[in-house]
């Protein structure tokens, strides 16, 4: 290769370089201020959890508490962003493991994420496609997919419904979780096998009230849905969060990793311009050193050929 491409090739691999370092400081950036911007809602799981400590609602028979469908809903939260590794293909593989057992026919898919819905379409599986998460408007986009969960539910096409999606346990690990999101006896079982955080907030207290001393204005339905839907509201914007961040955290990782490789590709095409450069510096020098060889020799040659012409010319005077 000449030297010229070289140079080209070792330009090229150290803008790139700075790029990649730029990227990866970005997404690092954004991560740590996401992670400080992160909102919880204990508060009012505490307070949702009060409403089943004061009327057992797990016993009314709404769709939305009890499974009036064998229809799987599963939600998949797919990243739209480049430079993630495998991580989009983690979750996907998480939702059709959490999907088996079930026929095709039975199954639901609610992806989320422009690289999720064309994976499924190259699959040739049915979805419903919602936009990828912006960080910008994750409430109205928790507000959205709420809505139509809730509404599939109470319509009798989804029965339970489940989530994939990634969490970013730090800023170098990331794990992909499924958690279930409708219906809610399973996130208030009474029981005590109840592991979730919010069977934890509903256990161990037991009933604030006997029903016949609570006044209820509201229908068991209504409040049922009201919570519900509030509820699935606050899961999905918690769920959206971790996902941005897992999304922050496996892009930094990924260009660090792109990074050190590309180090080693820079100082090789670096070693290769030095080496070139000598390369040619030496064969100059060769050539040099071979022309001015030639040259002595040349005089040498006419200098001889001046002192034989000179030596012949006295040997005829003397004659």
């Amino acid at each position: 290769m000449q030297l010229n491409e070289l140079r080209k090739e070792m330009l090229f691999n150290k803008d790139l370089l700075a790029l990649i370092d730029t990227l990866k400081n970005v997404a690092g950036a954004q991560y740590h201020m996401l992670e400080k911007q992160k909102e919880r809602f204990d508060m009012f799981m505490d307070a949702f959890a009060g409403f089943f400590k004061v009327v057992n609602l797990v016993e009314v028979d709404n769709p939305l508490v009890r499974v009036s469908s064998d229809v799987l809903g599963v939600v998949v939260v797919t990243s739209d962003s480049g430079f993630m590794g495998g991580l989009n293909q983690g979750v996907m593989r998480r939702a059709h493991a959490a999907a088996e057992g079930y026929d095709e026919d039975h199954i639901s898919y609610v992806v989320i994420g422009d690289k999720g819905c064309g994976s499924f379409s190259d699959q040739g599986r049915k979805f419903k496609a919602f936009r990828g998460i912006d960080q910008d408007t994750i409430y109205e986009q928790s507000l959205e997919i709420k809505e139509y969960l809730v509404q599939e539910v109470l319509a009798g096409r989804m029965g339970k419904v489940i989530l994939a999606y990634p969490c970013a346990l730090s800023f170098t690990a990331q794990e992909v979780r499924s958690i279930s999101l409708l219906p809610c006896d399973e996130l208030f079982e009474r029981d005590e096998a109840a592991d979730s955080a919010e069977a934890a907030r509903a256990n161990g207290e037991g009933m604030l009230a006997d029903a016949t001393k609570v006044i209820i204005e509201s229908s068991f339905n209504d409040i049922v849905e009201y919570l519900s839907g509030v509820w699935v509201t606050s899961k999905l914007y918690e769920v959206f969060e971790d996902s941005k961040l897992a999304e922050f955290s496996a892009r930094a990782m990924h260009l660090e990793g792109s990074l050190q490789k590309l180090e080693k590709t820079f100082k090789k095409s670096q070693h290769a311009v030095f080496k070139a450069v000598h390369e040619q510096i030496d064969k100059s020098m060769r050539e040099c050193h071979s022309a001015k060889m030639l040259k002595d020799k040349k005089k040498r040659k006419k200098k001889i050929a001046r002192r034989n012409a000179a030596a012949d010319l006295a040997a005829l005077q003397a004659a």
